[in-house]
């Protein structure tokens, strides 16, 4: 049977899913303490039952826990079986431990950049448990520590990031041979067919004999995000890439000039027959959306806190607007670096600081230009929202109503709630760690950002869940806080939103778990009148609507704005819709 045929056992496995008392029997290799919830069962089942598929839950509802039970029976059944887990960078080392927690003789490895050598034996392990041991060791790094790894490592589960998918996938094939499942984590990594980490998924998927994908955001932006990840998990479900367009997009013809020619191209502005859609991806998708499976996780109740610029924010606003803004940073960063590399002699500039200044050259003779804006287009973006976010955030003096306001709630409604703060921009989070530091009573914070290192976020997460800790803040970015658990928080305050309705809702998704002891969690957007922020809020909403269609709502409350009273009693796509919604 090809890939792309509907298994056999559809029917049987659609009618499961109606069911509310799925029970599985137990396996030898989970821990007795762990019971999966019926719909977590009848997930496992889809997955011992199906070689290729997409488990979609929306977040909080335990893909993982499904994940890790499937393969325990599998493994009863086929004891050569070996897992290979690709997941983010931040979820590496908690899937190791969710594995510790729940099963039972299953060994399992995460692949670390950095890896030791015991001197004098061919003997080889994490840096951190030889140092434990006191032995003495030579420290292996980067490719050679990888290498060394996937010439060594015998584990039942190899963990990598989707880093070594791009660079290594023919060595984690090799560790993996000659039978072994793959589970993409966080599926949507691979979602553009022209990335590396898509066609190294691909090589990885052609060879495995299961292959998974989890996701609670199958589609982030565009219906091509599907098609894209489809292709490595069920290969052929839609055909080729023509037919996928033909049937599902909506096309317009267009034209525009570069570079003095003219250039034709069809553009996607809309989609048609989702029900055909939504029917072929069926047996080879599972989603579960938080109000039908889990009552008892905390609603979602939206508010948003109007503020207006300062004076000198409307005129950084108005400069990011025009473009001169964009210009005027771009021409400073050029010229600073290039009066730096005039005070050297040509000899002594390095090959790295030579190519600096020539793309610092291009980047600003492209802003001069029309086409340069266009093509710069998150940069434009991104300095309106810095203007949005303060002076100060782009270097600037002045006063920001945002920062104002940031101080107000930590000093008269938040001071005793637990809450999550998100930004796009982690060079701004200091400015926000001043402002909390400088209260009356000043405010105890950790952050989860891109930079932090497998332990550091790990320690920030626990000390933000205790809730005797006292540590009531915690910021985070959408780089290093995928599949981070942060259920102990009440509040997520947006100082700015999200450009993707998949990035907004796995931001949701860190406070909105099982484990949750609020009745409703406060979502709470900082928006600037006439700015960027609305015109994200309002790109936001016609996204949802496309994923509700096609999903379902899978963050029903979110962007649905109430009053106070109700408060207290908390990609490309998206990028050309964002850019011609602001700039027009």
């Amino acid at each position: 049977m090809g890939f792309a045929a509907k298994p056999s056992n559809t029917a049987f496995l659609l009618q499961l899913r109606q069911s509310k008392k799925a029970v599985l029997k137990p396996c030898p290799l989970l821990k007795p303490s762990f019971v999966l919830r019926a719909y977590q069962a009848i997930g496992c089942v889809h997955l011992i039952s199906l070689s290729r598929m997409v488990l979609g839950d929306s977040v909080g509802l335990g893909k993982t826990a499904v994940n890790i039970s499937a393969y325990a029976y599998l493994l009863v059944k086929d004891p050569t079986l070996k897992l290979l887990v690709v997941t983010t960078k931040s979820a590496m080392q908690q899937w190791a431990d969710e594995f510790d927690n729940f099963s039972v003789g299953i060994t399992t490895h995460v692949l670390d950049n950095t890896y030791g050598k015991v001197k004098g034996k061919e003997e080889y392990g994490h840096v951190k448990d030889l140092e434990a041991r006191g032995v003495s060791f030579k420290k292996l790094r980067g490719f050679e520590a990888r290498k060394k790894q996937y010439e060594t490592v015998t584990a039942h589960v190899l963990i990598c990031n989707y880093n070594a998918v791009q660079e290594d996938y023919v060595f984690l094939v090799q560790n993996r041979m000659p039978n072994f499942a793959v589970s993409f984590d966080e599926i949507q990594a691979i979602k553009n067919h022209k990335s590396k980490t898509h066609f190294g998924a691909n090589e990885i998927a052609q060879a495995a004999k299961r292959v998974y994908g989890l996701s609670a955001t199958l589609i982030k932006n565009k219906l091509e995000e599907a098609y894209n990840i489809y292709n490595v998990v069920v290969p052929g479900l839609f055909g080729g890439k023509n037919k996928f367009l033909s049937e599902y997009t909506i096309r317009k013809k267009m034209e525009i000039f570069r570079k003095g020619k003219k250039q034709r191209f069809q553009k996607i502005v809309g989609y048609k027959n989702l029900a055909r859609f939504k029917e072929t991806i069926e047996p080879f998708f599972l989603i579960r959306r938080t109000r039908e499976v889990a009552d008892e996780l905390p609603r979602l109740i939206s508010k948003k806190l109007v503020l207006e610029l300062t004076p000198e924010q409307d005129i950084l606003y108005k400069q990011a607007l025009s473009g001169e803004l964009y210009k005027r940073l771009i021409k400073d960063k050029f010229f600073k670096f290039q009066k730096y590399t005039d005070s050297k002699q040509d000899s002594e500039l390095t090959e790295k600081e030579l190519e600096t200044l020539e793309k610092l050259r291009e980047r600003y003779d492209e802003s001069l230009t029309v086409d340069g804006m266009q093509k710069n287009k998150i940069a434009g973006l991104s300095y309106c929202q810095l203007a949005s976010n303060g002076p100060g955030w782009l270097g600037e003096p002045g006063q920001s109503s945002k920062e104002v306001e940031f101080e107000r709630l930590f000093e008269q409604e938040l001071m005793d709630e637990k809450v999550i703060v998100f930004t796009r921009f982690k060079s701004g989070i200091p400015r926000l760690i001043k402002i909390l530091d400088n209260l009356e009573e000043p405010a105890k914070h950790v952050e989860i950002t891109g930079d932090k290192s497998p332990d550091e976020r790990t320690a920030a997460k626990k000390v933000f869940q205790d809730m005797e800790s006292g540590v009531n803040v915690i910021f985070i970015t959408s780089a290093g806080s995928a599949a981070i658990n942060l259920q102990a928080a009440k509040v997520i305050l947006f100082y700015d939103t999200p450009w993707s309705y998949g990035d907004l809702y796995q931001t949701i998704g860190r406070a909105q778990r099982i484990g949750s002891v609020y009745d409703h969690i406060c979502l709470m957007h900082m928006v600037n009148k006439d700015t960027i922020d609305e015109h994200v809020l309002k790109i936001l909403d016609s996204k949802k609507s496309l994923i509700n269609t096609v999903m379902g709502d899978i963050a029903e409350g979110a962007i649905e704005f109430k009053d106070d009273g109700l408060m207290f009693k908390d990609d490309e796509g998206s990028l050309d819709a964002l850019y011609s919604s602001v700039f027009g």
